[in-house]
C-alpha cells in the first residue's frame, strides 16, 4: 500500500496541469459534472465548478454538459469558462456522503441515489417506503419501523438484550449523525436525497459499513423565503402534518426548520383487548438547520435534530393468521427518542480545502413485548387446555429492555487537489436495563454497559494516469476498543430471594486496516466504466452470558474482500447503471439464538462466533428512460447469490447442531421494481409501480424460509399553482408478505396420552403492512 501511494504521488508531481472553473453564463453559479476533454484526456468539474486537467497550456479543451452549448477554447491555468444554456439544463446528481462531493455519473462506487423528486414519486414518508426500490436490499421486521438492514445479504436482523455490542454491518447516517441500529427515525419530509452505498465502505465510514451505508441528507437553508405545509389522511386512521419554512437572516445567515408529525393505528386488531391501535405509531420529528456563509471561502452548517417515536408493538400471533388479529393481554412498546446535533465547517483556499464534522446524539429506546402472544383465556381453549388453576402457574411472559445510547463523533479532512488526508474519532456508550426471562432464563433482571471507542486515520489519492484513465486509492488504519460490564440477578427458590450473579467485565481491542483501489475509463459517449477491489471490516465483540468461560466470551473482527466492475451512462433521455460484484467473507461472524427451556418462549440465549467463511456474488441494474416529455419508465433489478459454509454449535446441553452450507439469511436471490411515471403540462401526474422479492431464509439458526411476493403501489394527482393534491395507495392488491420469521416452541399443546403439555417447534411470521389508501395536499408559499 505504501508503494502504491508513493507511485501515485509521483505521478501527481510529474504531469503538467491546468486548473479552472466552469460557471453558468446567466447565473454565474458554478456547474458541476461538466465533461472536459482534450484529445484522449478527460475530467469533470466538481461541485464548485472547479477542475484540473493534465494538459499543456495552449492545447484545445472542449467543455460539454447536458442542456448547455458545447464550447472549445485554449487551455491556460486559472481559466474561467462560461457555458450558455441551450435547452432546459438537467440536474446533476451529486454524492455528498463520501470523503468529497462528486458527480454520481463519475463515481467509482455502487451507490443508489434517491433524490427529492424520486422520494415524492415513490410516496415516501419513511425510509421503509423507498427501500424496496434499492436492488439487493432487505430489512428485518420485528420492530415498529425497520432499523436492521441487509445489503447484498449482509446485516443484522435484531439487537435484543444480551445479543451483543452495537456493531452493525450496515451504517445509517442522517445529516452527519450516526444512527446505526436506530434508524427508525428515518422520516423523509424535506429531504434532499438518500444515498445507499453497497459493498465494503470501511475506508470512508469505518466499522459500521462492512456491507454498505445509508445516508439521509436534508435540504439546506438558502437565501430565499420559502415555506410548505402538507396534510395527509388515510385508512388505518393515518394522519400526518408536515411543515417547513426557510428564512434568510441577512446576507450571511439562513435558517430552515421542518416539522413532521404523524400517527396511525398499525394495521392490527387485538381481539382480547378489543382495540385497533395496539400496534399504533405516533411519531414527531423536528429539524433546524442554520447556514452561515460569511465569505465565499468559508461556510458552516449547524443541524439540530429531535425525534420522538412513541410507537406501540403488537404484530405476532400464535395462529399466524392473515387477518392481522392479535391476542396479547400486555401492551408491547417499541419507542425511540433522539436528541442530536451536527456541525459541518468548510474552508477553501485555492486548491486547499479543510472540513471539520462534529456530531453528538443521545437516544432512549424501549423495546417490550408480550412473549407468549396470548392470554389466559386464549390458552384455556383447545388444543391448549392450559388452565392456571391446574398447572399452578400462568402461561405469561413479558420482556422489556430500556436502552440509552450516547454517541460522539469528530472527523477532520484536508484536501489539496485530489489528495485527501483525515482522521476520525468516535466514542459510544450504550447502557441497557432489562427485565424478563434473560440469558436463557438464568436471570430475571440485568444491566449492561458497552463503551466503544474508535480512532482512525485515512488517506485518498485520485489521479489521471493515462488516456482517459483515472486511478483512485484510499486506505484507513483504525484502532477500536470495546469495554463491557454486566450485572444480573435471579430469584433463587431455595432461599426465596433474589441473588446476584457473578458480574462480567471484559475488554478487547483491535487494529484494523481497510482500503480500496479503483480504475475508471471515461469514454466519449458519456460512459464511465470502472473496476475496483476493496477490503472492509466489522469490529469484534463480546458475548454477554454470565456463565460463559473467558475464552468463549470474545469474538474477532470480520473482513471482506470485494471485487467489482461497473458501468454508468447518462444521456439527455436516459440513465443506466450496471455493476457486478464478487466478495469473500473471512472470519465471518455468525449469530446464533437457541431456546433453552421447554414451555418458556422467551428463554433464548444469544451467541456470536467466528465460525466460518462465506461468499457472495451478483449484479445490480437500475435506470430510467424518458419516452417523451410526459412519460418515463424506471426500474431496478438485483441478482444475488450467497453461501455460508457449514458451522456447528451446541443448541442444547450435549446436543450439537450443524447449520450453514446454504444461502445467507435475509438474502433473496432477486429484488426488483418497475415503474411508469406520467407528468403532463396540464398539471396531471400519476405513477404505477410493481415490485417483487424472492423468498429468503429467516435466520442462521434454522432453515425456515419466506414466500416470494409482489406488491403494487400507485398514485395520481394534480398540480395547480401553489397547490398539489395526490391520491395514493400502497400494497393495492393486499398481499400478505413476511418481514420476519422465527422457529421455536411457543404453543402449549395438550397431549391426552401423556397428560401433559408439549411445545412443538413451529414457524411463526410477522407480516408487512396490508393495503392502505390516502390523500396528501401540499401548499407552497
Amino acid at each position: 500500500m505504501k508503494q502504491l501511494i508513493f507511485f501515485l504521488f509521483s505521478l501527481y508531481c510529474l504531469y503538467p496541469q491546468i486548473t479552472g472553473t466552469v460557471i453558468d453564463t446567466e447565473t454565474s453559479k458554478p456547474l458541476s459534472g461538466v465533461n472536459i476533454t482534450s484529445g484522449e484526456l478527460g475530467t469533470a468539474s466538481d461541485n464548485e465548478g472547479r477542475f484540473k486537467l493534465i494538459v499543456q497550456p495552449g492545447k484545445e479543451v472542449t467543455f460539454s454538459h447536458i442542456g448547455y452549448s458545447i464550447i472549445s477554447t485554449h487551455a491556460f491555468d486559472g481559466m474561467i469558462v462560461k457555458l450558455k444554456a441551450s435547452i432546459l439544463p438537467g440536474k446533476e446528481i451529486v454524492i455528498r456522503a463520501g470523503l468529497k462531493e462528486e458527480s454520481l455519473q463519475r463515481s467509482a462506487s455502487s451507490v443508489t441515489v434517491i433524490d427529492a423528486l424520486s422520494i415524492k414519486r415513490i410516496d415516501g414518508n419513511h425510509f421503509q417506503d423507498v427501500m424496496e426500490s434499492i436492488p439487493n436490499f432487505n430489512a428485518a421486521g420485528g420492530t415498529s419501523r425497520p432499523r436492521y438492514f441487509q445489503i447484498r445479504g449482509i446485516g443484522e436482523r435484531s439487537q435484543y438484550f444480551a445479543e451483543g455490542p452495537p456493531n452493525f454491518s450496515v451504517g445509517f447516517v442522517m445529516d452527519d449523525i450516526d444512527l446505526s441500529g436506530i434508524g427508525m427515525a428515518g422520516l423523509l419530509y424535506d429531504l434532499e436525497q438518500i444515498e445507499v452505498f453497497k459493498g465494503p465502505q470501511s475506508t470512508i465510514f469505518g466499522p459500521n459499513a462492512l456491507a454498505g451505508l445509508i445516508s439521509l441528507r436534508s435540504k439546506e437553508p438558502n437565501q430565499s423565503f420559502t415555506a410548505n405545509i402538507r396534510l395527509t389522511g388515510g385508512t388505518d386512521n393515518i394522519q400526518r402534518l408536515n411543515g417547513m419554512v426557510n428564512i434568510p437572516l441577512g446576507e450571511t445567515l439562513a435558517l430552515r426548520m421542518a416539522l413532521e408529525s404523524g400517527s396511525g393505528d398499525g394495521f392490527r386488531t387485538n381481539k382480547f383487548l378489543n382495540k385497533t391501535n395496539t400496534n399504533g405509531r405516533n411519531e414527531t420529528i423536528v429539524r433546524e438547520k442554520l447556514l452561515f456563509v460569511p465569505t465565499e471561502n468559508f461556510n458552516t452548517i449547524l443541524t439540530f435534530f429531535h425525534a420522538k417515536l412513541d410507537n406501540k408493538y403488537d404484530t405476532w400471533a400464535p395462529d399466524n393468521n392473515e387477518y392481522l388479529f392479535t391476542y396479547t393481554n400486555q401492551q408491547g412498546i417499541d419507542s425511540q427518542e433522539t436528541n442530536a446535533f451536527s456541525l459541518r465547517t468548510n474552508l477553501s483556499r485555492k486548491n486547499l480545502n479543510a472540513t471539520l464534522i462534529v456530531s453528538q446524539s443521545e437516544t432512549d429506546l424501549i423495546h417490550a413485548y408480550d412473549g407468549d402472544w396470548g392470554n389466559d383465556d386464549y390458552w384455556l381453549h383447545p388444543p391448549y387446555n392450559f388452565d392456571p388453576n391446574v398447572t399452578y402457574w400462568n402461561y405469561e411472559f413479558y420482556d422489556r429492555t430500556d436502552r440509552n445510547r450516547k454517541n460522539q463523533t469528530m472527523e477532520g479532512r484536508i484536501s489539496y487537489g485530489d489528495v485527501i488526508l483525515g482522521y476520525h474519532t468516535k466514542s459510544l456508550e450504550e447502557k441497557d436495563n432489562a427485565s424478563g426471562w434473560l440469558y436463557g432464563g438464568d436471570a430475571s433482571l440485568a444491566q449492561s454497559k458497552f463503551n466503544f471507542d474508535v480512532s482512525a486515520v485515512f488517506a485518498q489519492m485520485e489521479r489521471n494516469i493515462s488516456e482517459k484513465i483515472i486511478v483512485l486509492a484510499n486506505v484507513r488504519k483504525e484502532t477500536n476498543k470495546l469495554k463491557y460490564y454486566g450485572t444480573a440477578i435471579d430469584f433463587d427458590w431455595d432461599v426465596e430471594d433474589y441473588v446476584n450473579l457473578e458480574p462480567v467485565a471484559f475488554e478487547i481491542s483491535h487494529n484494523l486496516l481497510g482500503g480500496k483501489l479503483a480504475l475508471q475509463y471515461f469514454m466519449r459517449n458519456g460512459i464511465n466504466v470502472y473496476g475496483s477491489v476493496s477490503r472492509g471490516y466489522k469490529a469484534g465483540g463480546v458475548n454477554q452470558h454470565p456463565f460463559l468461560v473467558a475464552e468463549n466470551r470474545p469474538y474477532d473482527p470480520e473482513f471482506m474482500t470485494n471485487f467489482e466492475i461497473g458501468l454508468r451512462r447518462y444521456t439527455e433521455n436516459s440513465t443506466l447503471h450496471f455493476s457486478a460484484f464478487a466478495g469473500k467473507r473471512m472470519d465471518q461472524q455468525v449469530s446464533i439464538s437457541s431456546q433453552q427451556t421447554v414451555g418458556d418462549p422467551n428463554s433464548f440465549i444469544f451467541y456470536t462466533a467466528n465460525a466460518t467463511t462465506g461468499s457472495l456474488s451478483g449484479f445490480e441494474l437500475d435506470g430510467t428512460f424518458k419516452l417523451n416529455q410526459t412519460l418515463s419508465i424506471s426500474g431496478s433489478l438485483g441478482i444475488l447469490n450467497t453461501h455460508v459454509e457449514a458451522f456447528t454449535f451446541e443448541s442444547d446441553a450435549g446436543i450439537t447442531t450443524t447449520f450453514g452450507n446454504r444461502e445467507a439469511a435475509h438474502a433473496p436471490k432477486y429484488t426488483g421494481i418497475l415503474a411508469v411515471n406520467y407528468g403532463g403540462e396540464n398539471g396531471l401526474f400519476t405513477r404505477v409501480e410493481l415490485l417483487g422479492k424472492d423468498k429468503f431464509y429467516f435466520s442462521d439458526s434454522h432453515n425456515e424460509i419466506s414466500d416470494l411476493y409482489q406488491l403494487l403501489n400507485g398514485h395520481f394527482g394534480y398540480d395547480f399553482g401553489n397547490w398539489s393534491i395526490k391520491f395514493w395507495g400502497r400494497n393495492i392488491l393486499n398481499t400478505r408478505y413476511a418481514t420476519r420469521g422465527f422457529y421455536f416452541g411457543l404453543e402449549p399443546i395438550w397431549n391426552e396420552e401423556l397428560q401433559d403439555h408439549e411445545y412443538p417447534d413451529k414457524k411463526y411470521v410477522s407480516f408487512g403492512d396490508p393495503v392502505y389508501f390516502g390523500v396528501t395536499v401540499d401548499y407552497n408559499f
